[in-house]
């Protein structure tokens, strides 16, 4: 009898033991750290543009950028910042820009995607 009821106990407390992981485990996918940047802006890439054309940052501020892809792999390059960025269908890539220097810098897209891949540009401009 007493082995039925250590048996017992042992078996509930190893279903709570589960719980209580299975609860932790939850809770921590949802802790995401808060991003701190002072602006985000979406940008969109597909054959053959991206979206918006002209992006505007604030040279004083931190800014992210969340780009996508519409359509195949894409690569996100402003070449005078030094920023190279694969962007994959269903995986959006994160550009954070922190006090970026003022001026006005060529987007386009770093990976070959079409025949009319070299028409793929926009304008960044840090103000």
């Amino acid at each position: 009898m007493l082995l039925q009821l250590i048996i017992f106990f042992m078996n509930k407390s190893l279903i709570l033991l589960f719980a209580l992981i299975f609860a932790m485990l939850a809770a921590g996918c949802h802790n995401q750290p808060k991003s701190t940047a002072d602006a985000h802006i979406q940008v969109v890439m597909k054959k053959y543009t991206i979206e918006p054309s002209v992006i505007h940052v604030k040279a004083s501020q931190t800014t992210e950028l969340d780009i996508s892809t519409a359509d195949v792999q894409h690569g996100f390059d402003v070449p005078g910042l030094g920023v190279k960025e694969p962007v994959r269908s269903g995986q959006p890539a994160m550009v954070t820009l922190k006090n970026p220097p003022k001026g006005e810098y060529k987007v386009v897209c770093g990976i070959i995607c079409g025949p009319h891949h070299d028409d793929m540009v926009a304008k960044l401009i840090v103000e």
